[in-house]
Formats: C-alpha cells, sequence, structure tokens
C-alpha cells in the first residue's frame, strides 16, 4: 500500500513529464512507422536529387524553386551516416515533427494544462502536420523554428534576459534559411508588434488622465533598442552563414533575398498552381474540423473577453489565412502554416471550456466536450486513412497530384531486376519522355549510363527504354516482339466536382470514378540465353 501511494506522489510529481514523454513517444512512432514505404513525391524527388548531389559532389547553388540550403546541408549530413534512402531522407522532417510536441508545453502558462496537453496531441496526430512530417520537404522545420521564436518572445517579455531574444533572432534566421514564407511569418509578427503599440499610444492619448505619460509606448521601445539589435543580429548571422555557403560566396547573401522575391512574386502573379481564394477552407473542414470550431469559438471569446496573449494568436491566425488566400500559388502543404496558430487558439479555448467553473455554462460545456470528441475522432479516423492507407490516393485533397500512385515503385523494382541481369548500374536506359526526370534522377541515380531526352525516331534498342504512354504504341510496333511491357504513371489527379462530396467521400474518401493519370510504359528486355 506504501508503494502504491509512493507511486501516486511520483506520478502527481512528474505529470507534466510524463505526459510530454507519452505525447512525443506517440508522435514518434506515428511519423517514423513505416516512413519509407510511400514512393517519394515529385517535389521530394527533385530536393533529393540535389541532396544528393551536395552528399556525393559537394555542389550546391540556392534556387529559391526549391527552397532555402537548411534542408540540402542537414541531410547530407545524415546521408553520410545513415546512407541515401527514402528512409534516411523524411528523416529529419519526421524529427522536428515530433519535437513539435514537447516544444509546445513550454507554452503551458499561456495554453493551460489541458491546453497544452490538446496542443500537442494535435500536433501529433493532425492530418496536416503529421503527412508533412513524412514529406521530404521545408515546411515542417519553418514550423517547428516560428513556434520556437514565438515562445522565446513571451519569454523575454517576462524575464527581460537577451537570451531569449537571441534565440528568437536565431529560430527565425534557421527558418529563414528552411523557406521563404519565413518572411509572410515576419510580415505578420512585425505588423502586430507595431499595431499594438500604435493602439497602446492611441489609447493613452484619449484616456483623460493627464498625470500619466501618452509616450510611454514609444519610450518603451527606445528601452528595447538591446532586445530589437540582438534579435536582429542573432538573425543575420544565421541567415549569412546559410546563404552565404558558410561565407565562401558573400554574395549570396544579398542575392539569396532579391532571388527569393523575384520569384515567389513571379509565382504568386503566373499562379502556376493556382486555386480559389477559399482553396484551404475546404481542406481545414474535411481534415481538422475540431481545430477549425474551437478555433472560431475562441475568436468570439477573444472579442468578448480580451486576453493579450488570444488577441495574438487570433491576428496570427486571420492574417495566415488572408496571406495565402490571397497568394497565387495555391499547394496543400501550406496549410500546415495556417493551422499552426489556429492549433494554439482552439487548445487555449479548449482549455477553458473543460474547466468547470462558474463561467461555463454546464449544459453548454457537456456539449461542446460532445462536439470536441466526435470532431476529434473524425480528425483521427482521418489522419490514420491518409498517412496509413491512402497515401499515394487523389481522392485526398492534402495530396498534391504530382504524388505518383504507389505501383510506380513496381516499374523501379522491374528496373533493378532487370539491370541485375545485364551490367547492373552500367546498363543502358534509354527515357523519351522528359517530364518523368525529375523523379528518375533521384530513383535512379545509381545507374551510369541513362540516355536522357532520347528521339523517338531514333534507334532504340536499350535493355530499358521509359516512354509516354501516349507513344507506348509507335514505340511497341517498333520494338516488335523482342521486349516485355509494364505500365506505371507519373502522376495521378481528380478534378472534383461538387457531385463527389458525398458521406462516402468524407468518411472514406470513395469516389464513384477512377483518376484521371499522367501514364508512362516500361520496355525491357532480358539479356538472350
Amino acid at each position: 500500500m506504501t508503494t502504491i501511494i509512493r507511486m501516486q506522489r511520483l506520478v502527481k510529481r512528474y505529470r507534466i513529464q510524463i505526459e510530454m514523454i507519452t505525447l512525443t513517444l506517440f508522435a514518434a512512432i506515428l511519423r517514423l512507422f513505416e516512413l519509407e514505404r510511400r514512393v517519394f513525391h515529385h517535389d521530394e524527388a527533385a530536393v533529393g536529387h540535389f541532396t544528393y548531389r551536395l552528399f556525393t559532389e559537394g555542389v550546391y547553388s540556392y534556387n529559391p524553386a526549391f527552397h532555402g540550403p537548411f534542408l540540402y546541408y542537414t541531410t547530407s549530413s545524415i546521408y553520410s551516416i545513415l546512407g541515401d534512402t527514402i528512409f534516411s531522407s523524411r528523416l529529419l522532417p519526421a524529427i522536428f515533427g515530433v519535437l513539435m510536441v514537447p516544444l509546445v508545453f513550454l507554452l503551458r502558462d499561456r495554453l493551460g494544462r489541458r491546453g497544452t496537453i490538446i496542443a500537442a496531441f494535435f500536433f501529433a496526430i493532425s492530418p496536416s502536420f503529421l503527412y508533412y512530417s513524412r514529406f521530404f520537404r521545408n515546411d515542417i522545420f519553418v514550423a517547428f523554428f516560428m513556434l520556437a521564436a514565438v515562445i522565446c518572445i513571451p519569454k523575454y517579455s517576462d524575464q527581460k534576459r537577451l537570451f531569449f531574444v537571441a534565440g528568437a533572432g536565431i529560430f527565425i534566421g534557421l527558418s529563414a534559411a528552411a523557406k521563404e514564407n519565413t518572411y509572410i511569418y515576419i510580415a505578420i509578427f512585425t505588423s502586430y508588434l507595431i499595431l499594438t503599440y500604435l493602439i497602446d499610444l492611441l489609447s493613452r492619448i484619449l484616456k483623460k488622465h493627464p498625470t500619466k505619460d501618452p509616450l510611454q509606448p514609444l519610450k518603451t521601445i527606445k528601452k528595447e533598442y538591446q532586445g530589437i539589435i540582438t534579435i536582429l543580429t542573432s538573425f543575420l548571422v544565421v541567415y549569412a552563414l546559410f546563404y552565404t555557403d558558410f561565407f565562401s560566396n558573400p554574395q549570396g547573401f544579398t542575392r539569396s533575398f532579391e532571388s527569393a522575391i523575384t520569384h515567389w512574386y513571379n509565382m504568386h502573379t503566373t499562379e502556376r498552381v493556382g486555386g480559389p481564394p477559399y482553396f484551404y477552407i475546404p481542406i481545414l473542414l474535411l481534415y481538422e474540423l475540431p481545430i477549425v470550431l474551437f478555433a472560431a469559438i475562441g475568436s468570439l471569446q477573444t472579442l468578448k473577453r480580451p486576453d493579450r496573449f488570444k488577441r495574438f494568436l487570433l491576428y496570427w491566425t486571420l492574417t495566415s489565412l488572408a496571406a495565402y488566400s490571397y497568394l497565387g500559388e495555391k499547394v496543400p502543404w501550406l496549410t500546415i502554416h495556417i493551422l499552426l496558430p489556429m492549433i494554439l487558439l482552439a487548445s487555449t479555448t479548449l482549455n477553458e471550456t473543460l474547466q468547470e467553473d462558474q463561467k461555463n455554462n454546464p449544459r453548454t460545456r457537456e456539449i461542446l466536450i460532445a462536439v470536441f470528441i466526435t470532431t476529434t475522432l473524425l480528425l483521427t479516423l482521418a489522419s490514420l486513412q491518409l498517412n496509413y492507407q491512402n497515401y499515394t490516393n487523389p481522392a485526398e485533397p492534402l495530396i498534391q497530384a504530382a504524388q505518383p500512385p504507389q505501383r510506380f515503385q513496381e516499374m523501379l523494382n522491374k528496373i533493378d531486376e532487370v539491370a541485375d541481369q545485364w551490367e547492373k548500374y552500367n546498363t543502358t536506359i534509354q527515357v523519351t519522355d522528359t517530364a518523368i526526370e525529375t523523379q528518375l534522377l533521384w530513383y535512379l541515380r545509381d545507374y551510369r549510363n541513362i540516355k536522357w531526352r532520347v528521339n523517338l525516331d531514333s534507334e532504340l534498342n536499350a535493355p530499358l527504354i521509359i516512354v509516354h504512354d501516349r507513344d507506348a504504341p509507335k514505340i511497341q510496333k517498333k520494338l516488335e516482339n523482342h521486349y516485355q511491357r509494364l505500365d506505371s504513371a507519373k502522376m495521378n489527379w481528380y478534378r472534383f466536382k461538387t457531385s463527389d462530396i458525398t458521406p462516402e467521400y468524407i468518411l472514406w474518401r470513395e469516389m464513384t470514378r477512377p483518376p484521371d493519370e499522367y501514364g508512362i510504359v516500361l520496355f525491357y528486355r532480358y539479356p538472350a540465353e
């Protein structure tokens, strides 16, 4: 009995640590389970190719279309330890996705204990955050670093230690080294601070208290000059470190910013991957319903009962949604940048909702808890289906069309099987379809005798020939019966219609028609016996 009481005391004493470790392990299992199973998305293959070049040749050049250098330098280091595999490529995004969970526990003084647990659970299981933590792209790094920066600022405000603003500057610099939409975060945070100071200044001027100094907000800014200088300096040092290739290319400091702004302005105006302004709303409602609902409730509560931190979260949520809705480039992975502040706002709301006090009507509280449980079950179902069953199914809107179907792996396996019977990695491969190059540059990186962009009218006699499916009939006649054929696809997609939105689709992503497809064909032959 004494042992049980002692154990209970220990659990109560270390309750926060136990909760944090449990949720972190939960997030780790979700992210590392079968991490390598899904074939590389088009963008993952492109990033993988550039990372492999840095790993093998020491070659890297910043290209804003493929984002900042952080991912390339860190992943090439992982390659040197674990090898260049899909698992090792996705490992760092998975780790950062896991670390979102313990990181949010540093906000428990703002979110409350229950709110922190809920936020950590959402970061662990959210369909968007889980999927893009198992994805070889930069967005999860940006989310992690900017959340860390947001945590540092209130810490500095409470303790006035320059250590925290230096940390904020470092995290923002690392985020900028990961991806250019960091500048959207910077614009949102800076505009909030400016707006807050202006409102504070105006309210002091309008108040009829002559003994109080109306210019106090401006004097406060002046007092914070050390903090401002510290955050700018630490940001610029980290930014310069990555964009000058560790100070070996000084011109990269200014050129990187200029090329990033120019490139993304062009992407916005040309709308290469366009969509309506409400593009992200259906995605959020389909996958992240409890977060959207309780963030909306929290917004109304914030307007009625202003709270400084919740007011910031509300501003961050609304401006993020507005910014990404306005931008011409609409892609599903940007959802997590809208979702990040929304999770925090919803969690603070749920922290208050779950409390039993006089502020909450018992009947209303019971209804809200029932809504929370029901919608969270839907979120969990959507996340498990997306990440472990439908991970290449274009019926999932979080999957962009550039994702090859899983049977693409069958073609890759066949290439390796046939090549093993010829000259292995010296086997000649002819590729006539130029659009398939991105995936093959990664997947066939060990093959040394690939003929790219081969003309259809030239002599096709390699043991392995890859063509667009529309060219396959012509090629098949030319090759006669010397080759066998394997049909595959580079990508598939749905052009969604209103009639597709049925209960079966919402719950199980069932479609009544097959997807459109960009087909490719592998012609192969074995050595003559």
